[in-house]
């Protein structure tokens, strides 16, 4: 559980699945990628969300729901279990390397599986290039290259199972 500030109000939100819980109320969440923006639906009710990189994701950053900037604090986890770079360091002190810190990474957002694999080592990418199809709570969701470069490595196979911080593709 975690208390989400969100333009001045504060929730009490819990991520489940395809679920979210806000101050007792449960709502079914489905997240479609756009170009450059999400469509999240929340119930019934579609929004256009835009965020920053991954990178500059933190609590206190301002993000864009139908073209309305609103900054967003939170303290506590959204979803269930460790967050994705406590994984990596476990997964790493563990000897499991598909989660270590690895330069030029797309990792998983979310758990799923690998439907279509778009790329190869050695392929040119430019940003916004789909890189594979993840399939996750019954929908399809493109993992799209962060920024040009060649890619490097393609650790994972169709079919496979994936979950929050894997490695899916490294692009230098």
């Amino acid at each position: 559980m975690a208390k989400v500030t969100i333009g001045g109000r504060t929730y009490e939100v819990e991520v489940r699945g395809d679920r979210v819980i806000v101050d007792g109320h449960e709502y079914p969440v489905t997240v479609r990628e756009d170009a450059g923006y999400l469509t999240v639906t929340a119930g019934t009710v579609p929004y256009r969300v835009q965020l920053p990189p991954p990178d500059q994701r933190q609590s206190g950053m301002e993000v864009q729901v139908d073209y309305r900037p609103f900054k967003v604090e939170w303290e506590g986890r959204l979803g269930g279990g460790p967050a994705p770079r406590e994984r990596a360091a476990a997964s790493a002190a563990a000897g499991g390397g598909a989660k270590a810190a690895v330069k030029g990474a797309v990792t998983a957002q979310i758990s799923g599986k690998v439907v279509r694999i778009n790329v190869k080592p050695g392929q040119v990418v430019a940003r916004g290039d789909v890189l594979l199809i993840l399939e996750a709570m019954k929908m399809e969701n493109e993992i799209k290259a962060p920024a040009d470069g060649t890619v490097k490595e393609v650790p994972v196979s169709e079919g496979a199972r994936v979950t929050e911080g894997d490695v899916l593709v490294v692009i230098e």
